[in-house]
């Protein structure tokens, strides 16, 4: 597979890259979510509280996940990226499958710790990937499409949980020596893993592109010269990083606990929710990406420096209000339809965020800049959004289901301001950086071509 002469792959071996990472990404999202539509099983297997219910579908994740996600980018600056993700993807499917055997919390905590370290792999390679796969003005629309994973991977997450939890029942009980009947929502990890691990052999069918935009010798750059241009363009980097994260915090929180929702309030069980709640989401979810990507691309291309800020601030107007309506609404077909716009503006940011980062960022700190954002998002988002709502549910409204939509607006109502202000807070200084990247890179371009 040869490369044109600007250096970067053809444009069909590059979004070849960019399918093959977006069904990756999907997996990672499957396996990262089914946790939570299998949740009233699981809480009423081991009796837990729904503050440990977001603990293990959050924290027990996300803390592990950012940890070897800072280890990973170091990889990923400087070693093989494809090999660095095939490790990661057979490791975290195997994690999941894993979870069929866990008997009790402690079990179920240990392996979702294997799932976060797989999964560490992954985001910093991908995007180191990717932005060495297209040109500038291209790169927000590529990396939107692999950001598809996130509703993507939610919503099948949802579609194939819900269908299998059907299908479990049909498929016979496995026996494993010493460890018992693998059955019910056992069998769904089982299924669900397994596939991942098959995946792996797709990762040698390309060609890593060559990396741009380095000078020297080209290896990862040193923990402090990386800390030194963060510093820099700190409120830049601050203002992405906590701005999704809170965003985040709101997405993945809710989906967590949507199954417990409409269980409590409109008596749907968990196949029915996942199959709908899917359903939507794999409309809505790529419909805000491209939404996201369109609008960032648009506005770079008409010269506005803050225009990818812009883009991010558009998701959180888009669901202030259906996040506010939804947890009250008076019938479950209210419900999916305010779910469904929420949905679109949650996932807005993904791609936008990616590409915002990449642009303002040399080459060889790109990785380690993906893993401190990643580590962001992670803490805060996938982190704390589910906990904070099962430490809502439980501290301040007794553990009642049937108070659950009091915690999802609290939530919201936390959250989406300071979203805003974060966005808004960032667009000069973000200006400003693209400005100095644009030039710094000019500055390479023009001592290489020496």
């Amino acid at each position: 597979m040869s490369e044109p002469e600007n250096g970067y792959p053809k444009p069909a071996v590059a979004w070849y890259i960019v399918i093959l990472l977006l069904v990756i990404y999907t997996f990672s999202f499957i396996d990262r979510q089914i946790l939570g539509l299998l949740g009233a099983a699981i809480i009423k297997d081991f009796g837990i509280s729904y503050t440990q219910f977001g603990l293990l579908t959050g924290f027990t994740f996300a803390v592990f996940y950012t940890i070897f996600g800072l280890f990973c980018a170091r990889i990923a600056d400087s070693k093989s990226r494809r090999g660095l993700i095939a490790v990661g993807l057979f490791f975290w499917s195997l994690m999941t499958a894993a979870t069929a055997l866990a008997r009790s919390f402690t079990g179920l905590f240990l392996f979702r710790i294997g799932v976060g370290v797989g999964e560490a792999t992954l985001s910093p390679a991908a995007n180191s990937l990717l932005a060495d796969s297209f040109p500038k003005h291209k790169l927000s629309t590529a990396l939107s499409v692999y950001a598809m994973g996130i509703p993507v991977g939610t919503a099948l997450a949802f579609i194939v949980g819900g269908s299998v939890i059907g299908l479990a029942d049909m498929v016979p009980d496995i026996t494993v020596p010493g460890h018992g009947l693998i059955s019910g929502w056992q069998k769904v990890f089982l299924m669900v893993g397994l596939p991942g691990m098959l995946l792996t052999a797709l990762l040698w069918t390309f060609k890593e592109p060559v990396r741009k935009g380095i000078s020297g010798a080209g290896g990862a750059l040193p923990v402090r010269e990386v800390a030194n241009h963060v510093i820099k363009r700190g409120k830049a980097y601050a203002a992405i990083c906590l701005g999704v994260s809170l965003n985040a915090a709101l997405g993945f929180g809710s989906a967590t606990f949507i199954a417990l929702y409409f269980s409590s309030y409109h008596d749907l069980g968990p196949a029915e929710v996942g199959i709908t709640f899917g359903t939507i989401s794999i409309i809505t979810g790529p419909l805000g990406l491209l939404l996201g990507g369109y609008l960032a691309d648009r506005w770079y291309k008409k010269g506005r420096k803050d225009g990818h800020m812009l883009a991010l601030m558009a998701a959180p107007l888009g669901y202030a209000i259906p996040g506010i309506l939804f947890p009250f609404a008076p019938d479950a077909t209210t419900a999916w339809i305010i779910l469904g716009v929420f949905n679109l503006f949650i996932n807005l940011p993904s791609g936008v965020a990616y590409a915002s980062l990449q642009l303002i960022t040399p080459n060889q700190m790109r990785g380690q800049v993906v893993a401190m954002y990643v580590l962001c998002t992670s803490l805060i988002g996938y982190g704390a959004g589910p906990y904070l709502l099962g430490l809502f549910t439980d501290q301040l409204f007794g553990g009642d289901p049937m108070k659950l939509h009091y915690s999802l607006l609290l939530l919201a109502a936390i959250t989406t301001p300071l979203c805003i202000a974060f966005y808004q807070w960032g667009r000069k200084p973000y200006a400003a950086a693209l400005v100095a990247e644009e030039a710094r890179q000019a500055d390479v371009d023009k001592a290489a071509a020496l």
